[in-house]
């Protein structure tokens, strides 16, 4: 969720910079920043919260930490705001924590949405990182009409990573050996259409390994469906 939510704040309308000067490319910076701080601390805070369930005085601690650690961060000149107010850190955090609540327990009771919506989510998160190291390495490429600007990158990378995260989704459920073959060729049939669009470009000496990594996905889609939905399928 907080993925989604930074794609919207940070890709699309530019609320703030990241510069943890953790790598050397400076947008692919900015974006790793976002990865470490809506895929692992904020996350991991709530899920601390929700598991062990503390209580309100909590989340308000964690929630006046982070606004601190924004402080800092905007005086160090590591995390530039541009409309980005704290005081809206402050706001949503504990909201970020009740969802975190509500859809635990959601899963604690088994409720179907509940599993679907982790499942997507899982996959989402992995989809988003391993394009992120791709893209890094310069194997791929986003953009329209072969214009491939990084900032194009991260803005349809993402919508890419939701698209085929909901295939994922749809046919990780299915048993059997033909229905992986199906999950790898839709990736194929996606990858296809975007070439001739002029809206992906793979590196050539990545395209004879594409294959592989999307054998990875599909695998890895499916182990984490019997992994969530275990009890379900006993």
């Amino acid at each position: 969720m907080a993925f989604i939510f930074e794609y919207i704040v940070l890709n699309v309308f530019k609320a703030y910079t990241y510069k943890p000067t953790l790598v050397k490319k400076k947008y692919f910076d900015n974006v790793f920043g976002a990865i470490l701080s809506q895929g692992l601390y904020i996350p991991v805070s709530a899920t601390f919260i929700t598991v062990f369930g503390k209580k309100l005085k909590w989340k308000l601690g964690f929630t006046f930490f982070y606004y601190c650690i924004e402080r800092l961060f905007i005086f160090l000149k590591i995390y530039k705001i541009n409309w980005w107010k704290p005081i809206y850190t402050v706001i949503l955090l504990p909201v970020y924590y009740l969802l975190s609540d509500f859809f635990y327990k959601g899963l604690e009771k088994q409720k179907i949405m509940a599993k679907k919506l982790a499942h997507y989510l899982t996959i989402m998160v992995i989809e988003t990182i391993f394009m992120y190291v791709l893209a890094y390495n310069g194997q791929i490429r986003f953009g329209i009409k072969h214009l491939y600007s990084i900032r194009l990158h991260f803005m349809i990378a993402p919508v890419y990573c939701i698209f085929m995260s909901f295939i994922s989704t749809s046919l990780a459920k299915e048993k059997g050996f033909f229905f992986r073959i199906v999950h790898l060729f839709s990736y194929k049939v996606v990858d296809v259409i975007l070439i001739k669009t002029g809206i992906m470009a793979l590196n050539r000496h990545y395209f004879k390994w594409r294959i592989f990594s999307q054998s990875l996905m599909v695998v890895t889609a499916r182990i984490i469906y019997l992994r969530i939905f275990r009890n379900d399928n006993r």
